[in-house]
């Protein structure tokens, strides 16, 4: 081989790993920054360099010079859309920083006027570019009489799109988002180096006798220095509109990185090294391909498993510690359905121990028994539901905390589950075990006695341990909703643009009942007292924008509007069609509109919809975070209307006071 093949055959490998990473930067692009019109622009400008370095992959390996004529003029497509690009790009980065743009606005419309027309021409004129001259490894279209007028543009366009970015980075008020403005700087010199035709340039000034491996040499080293440019832009885009912390930023894109684009890039290098291993070896083609492709992808991904640990401590760095505990915490919580299985496995011990054909555990919620688990023939749990009177034995469990004594109980021997020692006052019953009875009176051996105090102790533990976790969770739900406030008000000051695509930093800072982490259990207790109550009269929900606005159609009632909008938020949650009552889709509506509305019994609908109390209960609390979620979405859009209106405070009627509340005061 040549020098210029080898040169040729390595500047198709950047050229493809260039595809490979723009098309991954545009992907992670739309996905996770789509709602913001930097990242939306960003994505534009990736679609047009992507275009041109794909058709730089294709001219590699045409065989004629009409082939090489279309791919040429589809590379220009690219070519000459990316000056628009990326001043549009440079404008929305400009106006992050509160800087009025309107004037510059018309500026990118006639850059998009003229990169539009010099697309046509290229693609179906010659003014720009005229015949194609195909010399492999180098084709390109000569230059046509408006070559220089067009290098002019592209120049001008690049040019005050970096003055853009520039006077960006100069009205940065943060150390941290001027050293990220500084990288956008870097890296936004990319678009140009990357799409230019510079072959083109050459020929015009030096003559068609270009020296082909020179010409290449300086592709290649221009195809390595745009992709860590472009991996800069990337960088510092991630950050626009993400109200996430930087450390979950880094994280995620590191990752993405390292399992798509790294791991493709790999596999294209392989394919290209295929046929001189082919010609060595003197293997098939496809054995070796095969082979080398399998092997790229699993050890790659052993590669990520196994520098997990020193990824971690790159990005978390201080945070090390908490996000260890996290995760070790995501990796031993007994889930419901651990829960269940561990309590399968210690009620079929008990059976096998005692030779005994049923038994059961139940949880205690207040004054009821939950069944968690029942092992036994299929009408087990129909016999242990006809039983009426479990709340007694609840009862009694709670009088006599004597593990080691079951008790009998229609037809069953019982066994409280208490989180203390017996004889500790502050001892309280967490659920009751149960076997059925194989003699009247409980009568038990010494060696039974002492694997069922094992199997008891177990049982407890884990209720307790479970307990514990459904109040820590239960915590969390109503923390989320507070971090996701303390987000999007570290994200106002940064990059708070005063455009119409960007939500107001008034918005943000209005005190709504729905960024309360207590929101979700304001609804609950406004729900169960639906009809009337003092959870409802003084409820804080009271205050939100949505039953100002129907305090009209409520005879200036705030319970009544509150009781409309409740009926509302419901409503929305009903599937369209005729109510059914074990169809999934309707389940969370059901349980809301019986258990509320018509306020019927845990167990009359447990029973009408044919779950177990424990599942609807668990299936309550879902639906309940559903309502205050279309609460939420009804607040939003009616703060945006209000806001698309006009003057948001203007428009807001003062909250209603309830009536017992003026009089006290």
């Amino acid at each position: 081989m040549s020098l210029t093949d080898i040169l040729n055959f390595v500047n198709m490998l950047t050229s493809s790993v260039l595809v490979i990473l723009t098309f991954s930067l545009l992907s992670y692009t739309l996905t996770y920054n789509f709602r913001t019109s930097v990242a939306r622009r960003f994505a534009l400008l990736l679609a047009f360099v992507m275009l041109v370095y794909a058709a730089d992959v294709a001219l590699g390996r045409v065989l004629s010079a009409e082939s090489a004529n279309r791919w040429l003029r589809l590379q220009w497509l690219g070519i000459t859309m990316v000056p628009a690009a990326a001043y549009h790009f440079s404008l929305a980065v400009l106006a992050t920083t509160n800087y009025r743009v309107h004037r510059r606005r018309w500026i990118s419309h006639a850059f998009y006027i003229l990169s539009i027309a010099s697309a046509i021409d290229a693609v179906a004129g010659s003014a720009i570019v005229g015949e194609v001259r195909y010399t492999p490894p180098l084709s390109y279209l000569e230059g046509g009489p408006l070559f220089w007028l067009f290098a002019a543009y592209f120049a001008l366009a690049i040019g005050l799109a970096l003055g853009n970015i520039w006077k960006a980075r100069q009205r940065c008020l943060t150390e941290s988002t001027r050293t990220r403005m500084t990288y956008l700087l870097l890296g936004f010199v990319a678009p140009g180096i990357a799409v230019f035709p510079y072959l083109v340039a050459i020929t015009r000034l030096l003559g068609p006798n270009e020296p082909s491996a020179l010409v290449l040499l300086i592709s290649i080293l221009g195809n390595v220095a745009v992709g860590f440019m472009l991996l800069l832009m990337s960088y510092t885009v991630a950050y626009f509109g993400v109200l996430t912390p930087d450390r979950v930023v880094r994280y995620r894109l590191l990752r993405f990185f390292m399992r798509g684009p790294v791991v493709a890039i790999l596999v294209i290098l392989a394919i290209q090294i295929t046929p001189p291993v082919e010609r060595i070896l003197g293997l098939p083609r496809d054995v070796i391909l095969f082979s080398i492709i399998t092997g790229v992808i699993v050890l790659s991904q052993l590669a990520l498993s196994v520098t997990k640990s020193a990824v971690d401590r790159l990005i978390y760095r201080e945070d090390r510690e908490e996000i260890a505990w996290l995760r070790e915490l995501d990796r031993r919580m007994l889930a419901t359905s651990d829960l269940r299985q561990l309590l399968d496995n210690n009620l079929v011990a008990l059976c096998e121990l005692l030779r005994v054909p049923s038994a059961f555990a139940a949880a205690a919620v207040g004054p009821d028994l939950i069944l968690e688990a029942v092992v036994g023939p299929e009408a087990t749990r129909t016999q242990i539901l006809a039983v009426k009177d479990w709340s007694d034995a609840l009862g009694k469990s709670m009088r006599d905390l004597r593990p080691q004594h079951p008790y009998s109980h229609q037809g069953y021997w019982l066994w409280p589950l208490a989180d203390h020692a017996p004889d500790d006052e502050s001892s309280r019953v967490l659920g009751i075990l149960g076997v059925e009875a194989r003699t009247a009176s409980p009568l038990l051996g010494a060696d039974e006695v002492r694997v069922v105090e094992a199997i008891l102790e177990r049982t407890t533990s884990a209720l307790a341990d479970r307990r514990l976790q459904q109040s820590m969770l239960a915590s969390l739900r109503y923390l989320i909703p507070d971090i996701d406030r303390m987000q999007q008000l570290r994200g106002v000051i940064p990059y708070a643009a005063m455009d119409s695509e960007r939500e107001p930093t008034a918005a943000l800072l209005d005190p709504s009942p729905i960024h309360s982490p207590e929101f979700e259990a304001w609804v609950k207790d406004a729900l169960s007292h639906y009809w009337g109550g003092p959870k409802l009269t003084h409820s804080p929900l009271i205050k939100l924008r949505t039953v100002n606005e129907t305090m009209a159609s409520a005879d200036d009632d705030p319970t009544r509007a509150l009781r409309l909008v409740l009926g509302q938020a419901l409503e929305r949650l009903r599937p369209e069609g005729k109510q059914n009552f074990t169809a999934p889709e309707w389940l969370l509506y059901n349980i809301l509109e019986m258990r509320f509305v018509q306020g019927r019994k845990v167990r009359e609908i447990a029973d009408r919809l044919a779950i177990s109390e424990s599942d609807l209960y668990r299936k309550q609390r879902v639906a309940i975070g559903q309502l205050a979620r279309v609460l939420s979405e009804m607040e939003q859009t009616n703060a945006a209307e209000a806001i698309a209106a006009g003057s948001p405070g203007a428009s807001r009627r003062p909250a209603p006071v309830p009536m017992s509340v003026e009089k006290s005061r």
